[in-house]
């Protein structure tokens, strides 16, 4: 019987760091962590289906809450089937949910519910707020960045170690997001200090 740790950033902006330090604080061997960096709408999650192969009757999964584990109310069930089937409990930090229990099965349940309730407010809402920006002729999604002043934050994030990001970052106006995601996209490193 093992413990294992589930863990999902939806986003590049994300880090797992928060959840990590939870599966330390459970003193949960590294081979038994499994990390995915992919959009809950992702399908392809590599870590997930390792996980899914390595759990045995017994274990015990734990992860920081249910929205790291399915895409929807019913990925989370059908998940929660299997690992049910397969004798593999689940506690979830943020829920405070124990499926060895009724009581913890029937709280994910109602959990399941209003998390996938609550994904669909938020992107209805942000749906309506793109009609209205569009309707009054404003801009929608992200600004568009000038190619030579990114061009120019970039040189600066490789080669010029003596500036700290903060600083390439109010020098060029490039938010820090912006430029991580074009170093990544070029393949850029930091230059070492």
């Amino acid at each position: 019987m093992a413990d294992l740790f589930y863990a999902r950033c939806s986003t590049k902006e994300q880090n797992e760091a928060r959840q990590i330090e939870y599966a330390r604080e459970l003193d949960i061997e590294e081979r038994y962590i499994f990390i995915d960096k992919a959009s809950g709408k992702n399908t392809d999650r590599p870590a997930l289906k390792e996980l899914l192969r390595t759990m045995r009757n017994g274990d015990t999964l734990h992860i920081t809450e249910l929205a790291r584990l399915g895409r929807s109310t019913k990925d989370l069930i059908d998940l929660m089937d299997k690992f049910e089937k397969e004798g593999v409990e689940v506690h979830s930090k943020k829920e405070a949910i124990d499926t060895s229990t009724p009581a913890g099965r029937l709280v994910f349940h109602i959990f399941a519910s209003v998390a996938e309730f609550q994904r669909q407010l938020i992107l209805e809402n942000a749906a309506e707020g793109r009609a209205a920006a569009k309707a009054a002729g404003k801009p929608t999604g992200r600004p568009k960045v000038d190619q030579s002043v990114l061009e120019h934050a970039l040189y600066l994030f490789e080669h010029d170690s003596d500036k700290s990001i903060a600083q390439i970052c109010a020098k060029t106006g490039i938010s820090r997001s912006t430029l991580y995601r074009a170093a990544d996209e070029k393949g850029a490193a930091r230059a070492a200090r």
